[in-house]
């Protein structure tokens, strides 16, 4: 029994010596590892069914779940193999299938600049390596395994420092005076401007592509008379505009805060239109990422949209789709455009999106006009009580935000000042609350008329809709 519990842990080890040096390889190759390929191929196949409890129940930690999921099943394969009686050819043969699947997948969506194959050629490689070491020296189990942590942290750590010089300094031609509203001392609030570091992300990568921006290009080509190929200086050089919107997952429930308002500079897209002169009218704006991602977007709704470089007075972090992203305001986050874009073409047709193919809704998708309750939650002092929260209907903007109270009538709540019509807006109201327990709904009424959908519905397909309630105990 401990002779195959201590074959077990060799294949572990040499599991994760694998998996560390595919990682490390790929961090400082700037490559897309195959445990994060592994992974986005789970995330690419798995049905919606599926997918959207594990959204509900993981929220922001689903990534990193899915990527333990993935080492562990990886490490157990190991440690399987392990417990086998010595056999090199077989040990071979199943490490070089588990390389050459990683391999593959990553091939799926990498560029070839990614070096890809080198990333996974360190998976077999390691693996093969520390097996064989382990078989004839157990003791050496410890020594490597404390080496293959320090070269994958090393090999992270870098990669985060080439991430954390994204974000530098960035101004706009005409810049917008600050960002108040008059709600700057309304208890519980949100901030009016998300901060970058608290601003949701979400998209289908597991990890965000780093980009040499020196040889990024933005291509837009298609249906146009003149092909343009930009650089990251030329869209700075042609003046950036400073807008305000908020930004909203389509996979934002009732209360959630999937979505953020931001303080964004980009290149309107009608000036970049304007100088490639389109041949077609009623055509798609293709919009393309680094690893072949992409978005289709009507032309007509293209002309209200950005390509944007920057977020809050910054260049886009990583993980906000440096050194580019197209965002159109009033559109859900999934159909606004794709992160770290590098190309954009017109075509009379859209492409079968990503979205799409997996059931949802064909783009683009509009927001629904919905309010959230941020204050208080739970508990409060009985008597008069500040209630506040936002509300969200860009591009139009919010024209009116009720609240009730256990089932009486709606009552209008006080609108701080708009700082934009595709900004969210803050409100708050003052009730009168006795002890006890009390039920609290907000709905909003957005600038073209149109009122907050009452009926509970989830995200898919259109986006989620009723009215956020909150239960509150008055003492």
């Amino acid at each position: 029994m401990r002779r195959e519990r201590t074959s077990g842990n060799r294949g572990f080890v040499a599991a994760l010596s694998g998996l560390a040096a595919a990682e490390t390889v790929a961090a400082l190759l700037r490559s897309r590892s195959p445990l994060d390929a592994i992974s986005q191929f789970v995330v690419d196949h798995s049905p919606r069914p599926l997918v959207e409890p594990i959204v509900r129940l993981l929220k922001e930690s689903d990534k990193p779940v899915i990527r333990g999921t993935v080492v562990a099943a990886v490490v157990a394969l190991g440690g399987a193999l392990g417990r086998l009686p010595r056999d090199a050819k077989r040990d071979l043969a199943v490490v070089s299938a588990v390389a050459a699947t990683g391999w593959y997948l990553t091939r799926r969506r990498a560029t070839p600049e990614q070096r890809a194959s080198v990333a996974t050629a360190a998976v077999g490689l390691g693996a093969v390596s520390t097996l064989a070491t382990l078989r004839t020296r157990t003791r050496a189990a410890l020594p490597v395994s404390a080496m293959v942590i320090a070269g994958t942290l090393a090999a992270q750590w870098h990669l985060r420092e080439e991430v954390a010089c994204v974000g530098k300094p960035l101004f706009a031609i005409n810049p917008l005076p600050p960002a108040v509203d008059g709600a700057e001392d309304w208890p519980g609030v949100a901030p009016l401007i998300t901060p970058v570091d608290e601003f949701y992300v979400t998209d289908a990568n597991m990890r965000p592509p780093i980009i040499d921006v020196d040889g990024w290009r933005l291509s837009v080509t298609g249906e146009v008379e003149n092909e343009l190929s930009l650089r990251h200086d030329d869209l700075i050089e042609a003046g950036l505009v400073e807008f305000d919107a908020a930004m909203v997952c389509v996979h934002n429930r009732l209360g959630w805060d999937r979505l953020g308002n931001g303080r964004w500079l980009g290149v309107p897209f009608a000036r970049i239109l304007d100088e490639a002169a389109p041949t077609t009218r009623d055509g798609h704006l293709v919009t393309q990422a680094v690893d072949g991602w992409d978005c289709s977007i009507p032309l007509d709704e293209v002309r209200h949209g950005y390509v944007v470089l920057g977020l809050n007075g910054r260049t886009l972090t990583a993980e906000h789709g440096f050194p580019a992203r197209v965002f159109v305001p009033g559109l859900y986050g999934q159909y606004t455009g794709a992160k770290w874009v590098t190309s954009l073409r017109i075509q009379t047709a859209p492409n079968p999106d990503y979205w799409h193919a997996r059931g949802w809704t064909r783009g683009p998708l509009h927001i629904r006009p919905l309010s959230r309750i941020d204050h208080p939650q739970r508990r409060t002092k009985a008597g008069s009580v500040q209630v506040t929260g936002v509300a969200w209907a860009p591009p139009d903007g919010v024209k009116a935000v009720e609240v009730a109270v256990d089932g009486q009538d709606w009552q209008p709540a006080e609108l701080a000042a708009e700082l934009a019509p595709a900004s969210w807006r803050r409100w708050r109201v003052h009730l009168d609350l006795s002890p006890g327990v009390h039920r609290i709904r907000a709905r909003c009424t957005a600038a073209n008329g149109s009122v907050q959908d009452s009926v509970p519905s989830p995200p898919f397909p259109v986006g989620a809709s009723g009215h956020h309630t909150v239960t509150i105990t008055a003492h």
